[in-house]
């Protein structure tokens, strides 16, 4: 768009309120990283642009501004943020490390429940003749599990309706945003698939990383220590959790000594698979002896 700008000859003028609007669109799309060099090329506006940075995360670019300008003022200003950021993080962290061994918990006792009815009713089965006459009564009695268990055998008439309403319910549960409800036949697997959806993501590494860094260079070391480590305990707690509960979700029993969370973060760390495979955020300078 400058490009064209010039090939327009537009006044420097024109050009500053063109940035100007630009960097609001930037803000307005959530791309504050793109604002912050249109403000600093174009508008000339260093507290914009390390403000613009700041919000992006991108603490190293924010830095490396606030010392190319010879702001010591704006240093103090990535400083500060950066130090806000840091004590938010370690919060979250330390949240969500809580949540995982919830989420885990549930499941193991859902997971549990679910082998524990099907047991009961393939035993019954074993014993029952059910006649046409008695499908009313067996459905009664089983309705409640079927929420958990999977027939082997053949459905009765009353588990067919039974699962279609299950299906139907589920339905209108993932229409309302597919939230994990105790006690529905998808819970299992919701809870499996909401503890994949807590890993970091590659951005949040990457700005995790950078804080690391800023944090650092700045001397703040111990703090940088700290974000690390919670940031490190709730990594490798939620990747336990994804890697028990893909152990146990096809698997007939539930060990209550090795299927445990404890033990998956024990196992993950005396293998060293605990870190991310793919390009660790990391600083090895600040990881315990």
């Amino acid at each position: 768009m400058f490009t064209v700008a010039g090939l327009l000859e537009l006044q420097k003028e024109e050009i500053t309120q063109l940035a100007h609007e630009l960097c609001e669109e930037f803000q307005a799309l959530g791309k504050p990283g793109d604002a912050a060099r249109v403000a600093l090329e174009y508008c000339s506006d260093a507290e914009r642009g390390v403000s613009y940075y700041i919000m992006a995360r991108e603490w190293e670019e924010a830095l490396r501004v606030a010392y190319m300008l010879s702001r010591h003022d704006l240093v103090g200003t990535v400083r500060d943020a950066a130090l806000d950021c840091a004590a938010s993080l370690i919060s979250e962290y330390q949240e969500g490390l809580l949540k995982v061994g919830k989420y885990v918990a549930r499941y193991v006792a859902v997971r549990q429940r679910r082998l524990s009815l099907a047991a009961k009713l393939q035993s019954e089965d074993r014993f029952m003749d059910v006649e046409d006459d008695s499908v009313s009564e067996v459905s009664t009695s089983f309705s409640e599990m079927s929420a958990y268990t999977t027939r082997s055998t053949k459905e009765s008439s009353a588990s067919v309706i039974s699962s279609r309403a299950s299906k139907s319910r589920g339905a209108r549960r993932q229409k309302k945003g597919g939230k994990i409800r105790a006690g529905s036949p998808g819970e299992e697997m919701a809870l499996v698939e909401h503890l994949k959806g807590m890993a970091l993501t590659g951005s949040a590494e990457s700005e995790l990383k950078s804080l690391l860094v800023v944090l650092i260079q700045l001397g703040k070391e111990e703090t940088a220590r700290q974000v690390q480590q919670a940031a490190d305990n709730f990594e490798v707690s939620q990747r336990a959790a994804v890697k028990l509960a893909e152990d146990t979700v096809s698997n007939d029993k539930v060990d209550e000594n090795a299927h445990t969370l404890e033990h998956y973060i024990r196992m993950l760390r005396a293998h060293g698979s605990g870190h991310s495979e793919t390009g660790s955020w990391r600083i090895k300078a600040l990881s315990p002896p």
